[in-house]
């Protein structure tokens, strides 16, 4: 085993775990600002489930060998990137000092998307240590913690977005002067008639007749 790839993959996982903790204690220090979306309580509530896995993924990748160490190195360093991402918003964003906190929020999700929101960031770091508990270091977490980080997903995935003012998938139109407005989304049916006469849609099983004699 490559002593110099075994200390770089130790010290990619401590500097991980440096990460999500100092990310813990800028939370800490202003979990009571006002208006703070449920999201940013949630999120800081399962810091320490990654901690913990992370301080058993670092004792166990001694034991690997260089190859598997090498496997590691990809989803330590994904971890790492929103691990970053993370803590930059909640040093730089909550401050308990004031109530301007949601505009700085806004400001450093910027053009990220909804993965950049924080329930976003949590649940790609429980995704990356899901796959080193399961996949990469088979054993560094317990069938319950593993349920444990499988729930933590699931409730990062259903929680409503921490930016208040996200219409999510609704369909949001304005429509001024004259002509057509048409929007349909999913599988919607649309149906258009334009100028004069009669429009039928129906959904007709078996035989139809229409007209006859007169």
């Amino acid at each position: 085993m490559s002593g110099t790839e075994a200390a770089f993959v130790v010290g990619l996982i401590s500097g991980v775990i440096s990460i999500i903790e100092a990310t813990k204690t800028a939370y800490d220090a202003a979990k009571d600002a006002k208006g703070q979306p449920e999201a940013f309580r949630q999120v800081a509530a399962r810091l320490p489930l990654v901690t913990r896995i992370l301080y058993k993924a670092k004792e166990g990748t001694q034991t690997l060998d260089e190859t598997a160490q090498e496997a590691l190195e990809p989803t330590l360093e994904s971890c790492k990137a929103k691990s970053e991402a993370l803590q930059k918003i909640f040093q730089k964003v909550v401050r308990k000092d004031d109530d301007k906190w949601y505009d700085r929020y806004k400001k450093a999700v910027g053009t990220l998307g909804k993965q950049g929101r924080v329930e976003g960031l949590m649940d790609g770091i429980l995704k990356d240590i899901h796959v080193l508990a399961c996949e990469k270091l088979m054993g560094t977490a317990t069938s319950a913690e593993v349920k444990e980080i499988e729930e933590a997903m699931k409730q990062m995935k259903d929680m409503p977005s921490s930016l208040q003012d996200e219409t999510g998938d609704a369909l949001h139109q304005q429509h001024s002067g004259s002509g057509d407005n048409i929007g349909a989304t999913g599988e919607a049916v649309l149906n258009l008639h334009k100028g004069t006469g009669d429009q039928y849609h129906n959904e007709i099983a078996g035989d139809a007749h229409f007209g006859g004699k007169k």
